[in-house]
């Protein structure tokens, strides 16, 4: 299943040009992930056993204006042993405007090594897979 939440783009999201910087989109997503985090752990603490992103990348499809607000989806795109990969896409007027993938990794805070996801984590996690490809 995805999750969606609704974002309003603010004036300081944009550039020069009046168009949704490419900033704003690693904030927003983000933001939206923070539910699935609390799920994660409901005190955000995340210690000793927690996670680190290791990777992150946005594919920009068309504009984003800051005229309307935008939906974000977020899903668990894979699911490994010790790593999992979000995928999050930004929707406007019912148009796929971004999609951004971040890998993060099970870690300890502790030992500053990574670790497998715990069980835990690992039923949170799975109740958010899907596979886009199959709508």
């Amino acid at each position: 299943m995805f999750v969606t939440a609704a974002v309003t783009p603010q004036i300081a999201d944009t550039d020069m040009q009046g168009h949704i910087n490419f900033l704003a989109y690693s904030k927003w997503f983000d933001r939206v992930r923070t539910p699935i985090y609390r799920e994660l752990d409901p005190t955000l603490n995340f210690k000793p056993h927690g996670m680190v992103v290791l990777k992150t990348e946005v594919t920009y499809l068309r504009e984003v204006s800051v005229t309307t607000d935008v939906e974000i989806r977020s899903w668990v795109s894979l699911l490994g042993n010790k790593s999992f990969e979000l995928t999050q896409d930004v929707w406007q007027n019912g148009e796929r405007c971004a999609i951004g993938k971040s890998i993060f990794c099970g870690f300890n805070f502790s030992s500053h090594t990574s670790e497998p996801l715990n069980d835990a984590f690992r039923a949170v996690l799975e109740k958010y897979q899907w596979d886009e490809s199959s709508v």
